[in-house]
Parts: structure tokens; sequence; C-alpha cells
């Protein structure tokens, strides 16, 4: 038996310690409780569940397209549908240029019963040109260089058509005017070809002085052909000069796009 109060150690037949006389305290064996039973181990181990992680369907299921429903993006046409806003400036700006052109030639009529005055050949030739560089560029039908080729043939044949009315002779229109419109057409054209290449397009400014040079030279010669040598020598010299001048400025502006054209792709 040990002492509660020093530790000491004595027979179990003493009723006190005999060190300090402490009385001594009987411990009573503890006896393990055989009624609790221990709860058996499972036969085998149990996962534990794992969270499960659900996507969130659509709000609407989008069905898949047919192959013979998909078409191909409708071509864009040459020439294209106007607005309604122009629709109705070109109806309104009709009427007002129609109203006036039919009261000169009432008037005109009225006096000696022929369409033949020069006031209104001058007025209905101007109102016809105001229509059509005012109503073309708005309904926009045809594209933008095709339009500006329309309404600068319209401008320089009433130009043509009031200097033959004040000379009296159409002999230099045939001869002169005519071949250079029908050269300026083209290089219209061209030049539209042009800018519709990015590539191209950075050559524009060259392209234009060789086609400014190349103008002035037929337009010299054509001029000379007209009135002869004699009267046009020097307009002729002039010609030949500025044409020169015009396709040296365009080899070296043609030289200064190519360079920044390689130096750009670098």
């Amino acid at each position: 038996m040990t002492c509660t109060k020093c530790s000491a150690e004595f027979d179990d037949s003493f009723s006190f310690c005999p060190k300090c006389g402490a009385p001594a305290v009987k411990s009573e064996p503890v006896t393990p409780d055989t009624d609790v039973q221990e709860p058996s181990a499972p036969a085998y181990a149990q996962p534990e569940p794992q969270p499960v992680y659900s996507q969130p369907e659509p709000a609407y299921a989008q069905p898949a397209a047919d192959p013979a429903e998909i078409q191909a993006p409708a071509k864009e046409s040459f020439f294209k549908a106007p607005t309604k806003s122009a629709k109705s400036f070109a109806a309104l700006f009709t009427a007002f240029t129609l109203v006036p052109a039919i009261f000169w030639i009432m008037i005109d009529y009225i006096i000696d019963f022929q369409v033949d005055g020069p006031i209104t050949k001058y007025a209905v030739g101007l109102l016809v040109v105001v229509w059509i560089c005012a109503v073309l560029p708005a309904i926009r039908v045809t594209p933008a260089p095709v339009t500006a080729l329309i309404c600068f043939l319209a401008v320089a044949s009433y130009v043509f058509f009031v200097i033959k009315e004040i000379s009296g002779s159409m002999e230099w229109f045939t001869t002169v005017a005519l071949p250079m419109l029908l050269i300026l057409a083209v290089f219209i054209g061209l030049d539209s070809a042009i800018a519709a290449n990015s590539t191209a397009r950075l050559f524009m400014p060259g392209i234009i002085a060789g086609e400014a040079s190349i103008f002035t030279l037929i337009g010299g010669f054509l001029w000379t052909n007209f009135l002869g040598l004699d009267h046009t020598q020097w307009q002729l010299r002039a010609a030949i000069f500025i044409s020169a001048s015009l396709l040296m400025l365009a080899v070296v502006l043609v030289a200064v796009s190519y360079v920044k054209k390689v130096n750009s792709s670098k």
C-alpha cells in the first residue's frame, strides 16, 4: 500500500502510515465493464462522397443548323436601291426643276410658236445638268466613281453646247474635246479600279502624275492638229515640256511609293 500523503510504502495490515501517521486508504481494484461493447470496425471502408458539380442547363436549346438552310452571303449588286429619304428628295427636286422648264418652253412657244430661243435652250439645259448633279449623288444607284463621271460629262456637254451656240461651230469638239473626254473617262475608271486595291493604292500619286503627263501630251498634239503647227508651235512646246515634267514626277513618286512598301513589309 502507498501512503497518499508521503508516498511511503507499507503493508496492507497497517491502518496508519508508519512514517507520517496518516490514515491508510485502501483502493479498490477497478474491474473493466464487460457490458460496454466497442463498435466493431466495418468490413470495408466506404469512400467519402465527392461533391458533384453539375453544369447549368441553357435556358433554351439551340437546334443544330441544317446545312441545306445555310445560304451563301448575297453578292453586292452594282445598282443599289435608294432609301426613302433619297426617293423623297429626288421627287421634290424633280418637281422644282421640271416646273420652270415647262414654264420656259411654254413662254418660248407662245411667242413665235416654236421652241428655239437661246434663253430657253440655256435655261432648260442648265436645269437638266443641275438635276443630274443633284439627284444622282443623292439616290446612289451607281457607284461613286460612275456617278462622278456622269456628272462631269453632263457639265462638260453643257459647256460645249454653250460654246457652240456662241461660236457657231463644233468642229473643235469632235477634233479635240471629244477625244480628251474619252481619255479622261478611261483614266477615271482606271483610278477607281486602282483605289479598290490596297496594294495598288500606294502607287496612286505616281499613277495620277503619269496620267496627267499622257493627257497633256495628247491634248497638245490634238490642239496642234486642229489649228495647224504654224499657229501652235509654242503651245506644242509647252505641252511637251509640261508632259515631260509630269512624267519625271511620276517616276519619282512611284519609286518613293515602292520604297515605302518595301520598308513597311519588313
